[in-house]
């Protein structure tokens, strides 16, 4: 029997406020003894009551812990890490799950010596799994990697936890945590054990399902929905990230300082140039070709530059 501190693997789960979707996702993960399963409730209003109505919650190898406050899964995730016991780590959205036939790849991966393992994953509708959804970009970078071997959109490009695996010791060496923020919690994380795996490994078997809910927050973020506080927040993890590379000698490889100075551009002018400013004296590079854009424009309005 496998001692219960010695686990080969920890899955962890943020969770908040949708129990059905829960039980869904630890249905898909299979109840053995070498899988630690920690669950992490964010406040959920009703939380008290999920054992007694789910009978998924009594499972073998269930750990449930609650974060004091509510409002990130990047909290919820590092509460997890701390209880995390498994050779691996693994990260499961509540609203996600592991594909039929997993138990294979686990065996597969479990003496595996790499930092990290990027399995790829298949994005579908939560309310009909077999709809596709549009989330599926991710893909990509496994059909390029099999033509280059260029692990570098992977290891900086790759912001999402998406079938990925996790040696323990590695994260707990580099002291690799979650941003306690509502939005882009894991891009850091997910920078910085990109940046600081000694090797890496990248496998074409799909992982991880992911679905896409209506009003989710990724949802909201790849669509057209987006309020200037997630954008803000977005946009400060961003220029967090790209410090974090160019303190390391990597230029030009993160673009979600561009993507969401875009966002904020046309959604909040005003909250835009406040951080143009802002950005002036911290790091003027980072703004050079925003200035340039709006110069152009500028021109063009009066007539200076043709359209």
């Amino acid at each position: 029997m496998v001692d219960k501190t010695n686990y080969i693997y920890s899955i962890i789960i943020p969770h908040y406020n949708i129990p059905e979707l829960l039980v869904r996702c630890l249905k898909s993960i299979p109840v053995r003894e070498d899988i630690q399963v920690i669950v992490v409730d964010d406040c959920s209003p009703d939380a008290d009551t999920y054992k007694e109505r789910f009978q998924e919650f009594s499972r073998p190898y269930l750990e449930w812990y609650s974060t004091p406050i509510g409002g990130s899964a990047g909290r919820a995730r590092n509460i997890g890490l701390q209880h995390a016991k498994g050779k691996w780590l693994i990260f499961l959205d509540s609203d996600d799950m592991l594909v039929d036939g997993v138990e294979s790849i686990l065996n597969e991966v479990q003496n595996r010596t790499e930092d990290i393992i990027y399995f790829d994953t298949i994005s579908v509708m939560s309310n009909d799994l077999t709809k596709l959804s549009n989330r599926n970009f991710y893909h990509q970078y496994f059909e390029q990697y099999q033509i280059d071997k260029d692990e570098r959109p992977f290891r900086y490009r790759f912001h999402s936890l998406w079938g990925k695996v996790f040696q323990n010791t590695f994260i707990r060496k580099y002291n690799i945590r979650f941003d306690q923020t509502r939005y882009s919690n894991d891009v850091m994380f997910s920078a910085a054990a990109g940046l600081f795996a000694k090797n890496i490994a990248i496998d074409n078997k799909t992982l991880f399902i992911v679905t896409e809910r209506e009003g989710s927050l990724a949802s909201n973020q790849f669509g057209n929905i987006i309020s200037k506080n997630e954008c803000e927040t977005r946009l400060n993890v961003a220029i967090g990230v790209r410090e974090l590379f160019e303190e390391n000698g990597i230029y030009n490889e993160e673009n979600q300082v561009g993507e969401y100075f875009g966002k904020l551009r046309a959604l909040y002018k005003k909250t835009y140039y406040q951080y143009m400013f802002k950005l002036l004296f911290a790091h003027p590079t980072y703004i050079v070709p925003f200035i340039k854009r709006d110069i152009l424009f500028v021109l063009k309005k009066i007539h200076i530059v043709k359209a």
